[in-house]
């Protein structure tokens, strides 16, 4: 699946932007502040009803607006599809395809799929263990329908499990009012813990494949799925912490705790890496995402790169660009400051290529 045209209507600080897309790589450059990050995050809202870089909608209107729209208009082979997102800063946000509104905003989420790589991905090794389940999340999410659906009744329970616990003010309660809210939220978790680890028993070899390509062979990276529940089921481990959770007034015990550890030769990235060996761990876990959505769903998702040249160092992204130039990865949008840059680095023989310049107000110059 390939996006044709991008319409964008009070996100971020554009206006109103048109973009037409080609099915290989497109450049966008203009200076800091032009709205460049903006485009490539519109994409990625499109594919998942959320922006990359904030979990709330209201700081993505254009100052001044109360709303926002996108719209993307994508091809499989002779097939258009027009997905349209509509953000109301009061009221509910609405998800149309082909005209038709989805009745739940999570039955779009698997339709079409987007890798990022963003400066700020280097979290996923210095940050904690939540931008470690946010990016297991948003890739299984993309993939599995079944694995959003039992995450979103994980939640909810989670949620209520929490706002119980936090009433009680660590005074001991009825266990059957634990038991009212566990009994959907036990085999959802026990399902996102099989799920999850099913997930990267998939993934890991090509994390593996991934690294070895960038490192040319030198080290070995690999990943270590950690999760509460390697040796107990759901309910014995809320059981088993349902005094101390009381005490905490939150739930201590879940696949909302799980962890990756991420290693180098053996040894916690975080604490031995080399911010070098940092960065090709990164570029190694998105590719490795690119490929799973493959696998998984049989199409190449559409790979989204932001100002990769002024975040890694030159041999690192020059080496990036041959591989995803290489014809291997679709339809690619990346942003850069410097027009010339993107094209030096994209020449391969064949490929299909368009660049946009933005000025300092977002507008389109060419």
């Amino acid at each position: 699946m390939e996006l044709l045209r991008l319409h964008l209507l009070n996100y971020r600080n554009h206006e109103v932007l048109t973009l037409e897309f080609c099915p290989g790589v497109n450049g966008i450059s203009g200076p800091n502040g032009a709205g460049k990050t903006g485009i490539l995050d519109a994409v990625h809202y499109l594919a998942n009803c959320k922006s990359y870089f904030n979990g709330m909608d209201a700081p993505l209107m254009r100052h001044g607006s109360d709303f926002f729209t996108l719209r993307g208009i994508y091809t499989t082979g002779s097939k258009e599809e027009e997905i349209v997102i509509h953000v109301p800063a009061q009221g509910k946000k609405t998800i149309k395809r082909n005209g038709k509104a989805y009745e739940r905003v999570m039955d779009h989420i698997g339709l079409l799929q987007t890798v990022m790589i963003a400066p700020n991905d280097i979290e996923l090794v210095w940050g904690g263990s939540e931008e470690r389940r946010r990016f297991i999340d948003l890739t299984l999410s993309q993939a599995l329908r079944e694995y959003l659906e039992e995450l979103v009744q994980y939640k909810q329970g989670l949620d209520q499990r929490n706002a119980l616990l936090k009433a009680l003010k660590g005074k001991p309660s009825d266990p059957v009012l634990f038991e009212a809210i566990e009994h959907r939220m036990v085999p959802a978790g026990n399902k996102i813990y099989q799920l999850r680890k099913d997930f990267f028993t998939q993934f890991t070899p090509y994390f593996e494949s991934a690294y070895e390509r960038i490192s040319n062979g030198m080290e070995h990276a690999s990943l270590h799925y950690v999760s509460d529940l390697e040796s107990k089921e759901m309910q014995e481990l809320l059981d088993e912490h349902r005094a101390k959770d009381v005490v905490m007034e939150r739930s201590t015990r879940g696949p909302h705790r799980d962890d990756v550890l991420f290693t180098l030769n053996g040894h916690p990235l975080k604490r031995y890496g080399s911010q070098g060996q940092i960065k090709s761990f990164v570029l190694a876990l998105k590719a490795a995402q690119f490929n799973y959505f493959v696998q998984q769903k049989g199409q190449k998702p559409i790979l989204l790169l932001d100002d990769i040249y002024e975040k890694i160092d030159e041999d690192r992204a020059q080496a990036l660009m041959q591989l995803v130039s290489s014809g291997d990865f679709g339809q690619i949008l990346i942003t850069d400051t410097h027009a010339e840059r993107v094209k030096q680095h994209v020449n391969a023989p064949g490929l299909k290529t368009r660049f946009f310049t933005l000025d300092r107000n977002g507008n389109m110059l060419t």
